[in-house]
């Protein structure tokens, strides 16, 4: 068999380049400006640099002995005429990572057996992977290093050992070698951001030591799309050769373009603020943002629209879902509202475990997308399951069912009437929202007061027995009784279907946290009680309004 592509007549070896260990470079230190600077560099390793490393190898050749596949953030396919010059690659990009962003994992692997032919590139690419996976299992982690020794001084931000001293606020401060990286990176990693979702927005560089302006709480969200990995299988089963390679690059540039079109379609739906948003991640199809928790809602909820429908008009990922026989582009979101102080990578890991709840719908209803949301009032980082755990009641013993008190997943679509998905439906938290106040003037008071909507939480955390008198004694109290127990009987309890045994969900009180989020402040922060740390909703102490 031919060593080389019948379509150029050269023997072409796949040359693999990616970061590793992003959250954990990115989020080694709560300090969002030295957050954006990392994020920074892990764009320019998968673009900038490779793009400086290719041309330099090419310049002077009459035709390119490197061929640039994909670049994006942290991430390059290249092929190379031979496997010496896709060496020469990987070492000018891994050697500049080494001198600009240290601590920084990256790695790149050559195939060493080239693409026998056209037909062989998408198997070559697979060995390639391979390959790079079996060399990164062997590589040591950066850490290594730099050990910490006894007269090593601690990075004031991130705890390794300090190699620089840096000034924030005219006072000096000991910095890591990667946390001084990533701090020289900030303006241009926000500028970058600012250029995409637009100046006014984004906070501005002055301020970047500050983060986000809010009014008491922030939120952390995290998006990703849903089955994009494979989307791009299928284009290496559907496409051969130099087809192949095209619409490999086309569909992931067009990805990207979707999802900064997306997000700044929902940023530029708030314009009655400024200094709002914080873009950490925004390329592929992942975005993390820090923001004010007031517009938090309706931006993820915006977004995740917007993406399938902008993904829909986008010419080339139309065509290509077409040819590989995907029904279309969704994605999924998880917002953590937290206090500004709240350490940011477990925010972060908070969303992200959101993220992954509202995937649930993948298996419902293909065709929604979803978010799931959390409002944080623990100071000790938890995970979801856990922190849902008190949420979760037993309706008078584990063989009849349960009630879930949180709202989500949240779905965001057209899902089929009368399933699963319907009643999870955005649209039916937002009748809520609006009904407990949302968006009301005196003229219009809300369906409940809140010193029944304080009993009602206490009703729900005993059990459904309890939650059903709680209704009934409610509605009586209510300006308008009628009105109420409809209302109480749409939202308060809802079944949904489940294979075991019954399930319901509670719309109530993620609305009321959706209510204080929007308001800027919520009555209960801060007033909990009972043990530290075990953020048991049961022992809360209300404030009622």
């Amino acid at each position: 068999m031919s060593s080389q592509s019948p379509a150029s007549g050269k023997r072409r070896h796949w040359v693999v380049i990616e970061t590793g260990a992003n959250q954990a470079y990115v989020f080694a230190s709560n300090k969002q400006a030295v957050n954006v600077g990392a994020s920074e560099l892990i764009f320019q390793a998968g673009t900038e640099w490779v793009k400086t490393a290719v041309d330099k190898i090419n310049e002077g050749c009459t035709e390119p002995v490197v061929e640039i596949v994909v670049a994006a953030s942290g991430k390059a396919l290249l092929l190379a005429d031979d496997a010496n010059t896709g060496r020469a690659v990987v070492r000018a990009v891994t050697r500049r990572a080494l001198d600009e962003a240290p601590g920084l994992e990256i790695w790149g692997t050559v195939d060493p057996d080239p693409v026998a032919d056209d037909a062989d590139l998408s198997p070559a690419l697979t060995r390639a992977y391979q390959r790079q996976a079996a060399w990164r299992s062997r590589r040591p982690s950066p850490l290594l290093r730099h050990p910490t020794l006894p007269f090593t001084r601690p990075c004031h931000y991130s705890g390794q050992p300090s190699t620089a001293m840096g000034e924030e606020g005219g006072t000096p401060y000991p910095r890591a070698a990667s946390v001084d990286a990533a701090w020289r990176r900030r303006n241009a990693g926000r500028d970058r951001m600012a250029g995409k979702l637009g100046n006014e927005a984004v906070v501005d560089a002055a301020k970047l030591a500050d983060g986000v302006s809010h009014a008491g709480w922030v939120a952390v969200m995290h998006a990703d799309g849903n089955g994009i990995g494979g989307v791009f299988r299928s284009i290496a089963d559907s496409y051969a050769g130099p087809e192949f390679l095209d619409n490999l690059g086309a569909f992931s540039r067009a990805l990207d373009e979707v999802t900064v079109a997306a997000l700044r379609y929902a940023v530029d739906q708030v314009t009655d603020r400024t200094g709002w948003l914080l873009p950490l991640v925004v390329g592929g199809d992942d975005v993390t943002v820090v923001m004010d928790a007031r517009p938090a809602f309706e931006v993820t909820a915006t977004f995740v629209e917007q993406f399938a429908r902008t993904a829909a008009a986008h010419p080339v990922v139309a065509r290509v879902l077409t040819d590989v026989g995907h029904p279309g582009l969704t994605a999924c979101a998880g917002i953590a509202y937290v206090k500004p102080h709240y350490p940011f990578s477990e925010a972060y890991e908070l969303a992200e475990q959101l993220c992954g709840s509202a995937k649930q719908v993948k298996q419902v209803d293909p065709s929604c997308g979803a978010l799931d949301f959390h409002v944080l009032h623990d100071s000790v980082g938890r995970s979801l399951d856990r922190i849902r755990m008190p949420l979760t009641v037993q309706d008078g013993g584990s063989d009849r069912g349960e009630s879930r008190l949180w709202p989500g997943p949240v779905v965001i679509g057209a899902p089929q009437p009368g399933g699963w998905a319907a009643a999870h439906d955005v649209t039916r938290l937002r009748e809520v929202v609006e009904a407990l106040g949302g968006g009301r003037g005196e003229d219009d008071p809300p369906v409940l007061a809140r010193g029944a909507l304080h009993r009602l939480r206490q009703a729900l955390l005993t059990g459904r027995t309890e939650a059903v008198r709680a209704r009934d004694q409610v509605s009586v109290w209510a300006a308008d009784p009628a009105a109420a127990r409809s209302f109480l009987d749409e939202h308060l309890l809802v079944a949904e279907p489940s294979a075991d045994r019954p399930v319901s969900f509670s719309r109530i009180l993620g609305a009321v946290d959706l209510i204080d989020m929007a308001a800027g402040t919520a009555p209960h922060a801060g007033r909990e009680s009972g043990r530290s740390g075990d953020g048991d909703p049961r022992v809360r102490q209300e404030v009622a309004a």
